[in-house]
């Protein structure tokens, strides 16, 4: 059986600010997780990052609830997101590394 990562956790922690080159990138990003079925979640906002982002209007994208400030707040909102898929064992792509939760 092959698993199909249903949310993406973008980590941003280290991303103390945003210009016009990186919000095309993860506008493109967003747009090709879409197309294939997966919601992105964005972990670890900063303050700044998030006006940026606001301004952007990716809250729009993505929805307000899935630009999250911490790791714990973005798992959480993915486990939401996949709570209404029946399979037992679902596929979180946490930046290029997987991890598997049961529902």
């Amino acid at each position: 059986m092959i698993l199909r990562a249903k949310v993406r956790i973008i980590r941003m922690r280290k991303v103390p600010f945003t210009d016009s080159t990186g919000l095309h990138n993860l506008s493109v990003m967003c747009e090709q997780s879409e197309e294939q079925g997966i919601q992105v979640v964005l972990s670890g906002v900063l303050p700044a990052v998030e006006t940026v982002l606001l301004k952007a209007k990716f809250n729009e994208r993505l929805g307000r609830e899935n630009i999250c400030s911490h790791i714990n707040l973005a798992l959480e909102r993915a486990k939401a997101i996949v709570s209404t898929t029946t399979k037992k064992l679902i596929k979180i792509d946490l930046f290029n590394e997987n991890i598997y939760m049961k529902t």
